[in-house]
């Protein structure tokens, strides 16, 4: 079993996060776990690192995709990635290996995305299956990460971004369910009226990823598709 890195984007999670983290730090692989605090009002950084991970803090809040940007740009090199948020429910040691082993056992494979089935939450299980575009729990292959465009831009619509980079350059893309788990909605989290507002602003941002990510491929970059011609150098 190759070596993970695991990336977990937070921000305002303290309540949430240690139970993402016990499991994580448990799963029977050799790991290595980085949280990325992005710019907190809470104690998720303190929750974070009560557990022994890695912990970098954003002073602000920059968003998702800098998040995973931060995270990648610190790590450099793995060879799988997992991206995992850090508001899940029930998470289990198979799910993590429903994201991973499809990129060990096909080489040609950049990136998995797990949809959510029967976590217990109708209305999550329906956006996870029609808009799978937008779920933020992936493995990635190295040799996908290692041609990736800075994320930094992208804030929630980091997924969308992932998803049609890897769709324009024909990178295999594989989505494993994963049962029994679910997250933790923004409602629940900041009451009804203050979670709409924060539900709205990610439609917002995933939108204007979803017409504008184009802009932010730099025309210069060495595209995924060669490099995904080369996998053997990134193993």
């Amino acid at each position: 079993m190759k070596p993970v890195t695991v990336l977990i984007p937070a921000y305002n999670e303290a309540p949430r996060i240690g139970a993402v983290l016990d499991v994580v730090c448990s799963y029977p692989r050799e790991k290595r776990i980085i949280v990325i605090d992005d710019g907190s009002v809470d104690d998720t950084y303190k929750a974070a690192q009560r557990t022994g991970v890695e912990v970098i803090r954003h002073e602000k809040n920059l968003g998702k995709g800098a998040a995973l940007q931060t995270g990648i740009d610190y790590v450099d090199d793995s060879p799988l990635w997992l991206f995992l948020d850090a508001d899940l429910i029930n998470l289990k040691h198979q799910h993590m290996d429903a994201l991973l082993l499809p990129l060990e056992e096909n080489p040609q494979v950049g990136m998995t995305i797990g949809m959510f089935k029967s976590g217990g939450k109708k209305n999550v299980d329906l956006a996870q299956r029609y808009f799978s575009i937008l779920n933020g729990q992936r493995g990635l292959a190295n040799f996908f990460v290692k041609s990736l465009p800075s994320l930094s831009w992208a804030r929630f619509g980091v997924e969308v971004f992932l998803s049609r980079l890897a769709e324009k350059n024909n990178i295999p893309v594989i989505e494993p369910a994963l049962k029994d788990i679910t997250h933790y909605t923004k409602e629940e989290k900041y009451g009804f009226k203050r979670g709409f507002m924060y539900r709205l602003q990610m439609y917002k941002e995933c939108l204007y990823a979803l017409f504008n990510w184009q802009k932010h491929v730099p025309t210069h970059d060495k595209s995924i598709k060669n490099l995904s011609k080369d996998i053997s150098h990134y193993e």
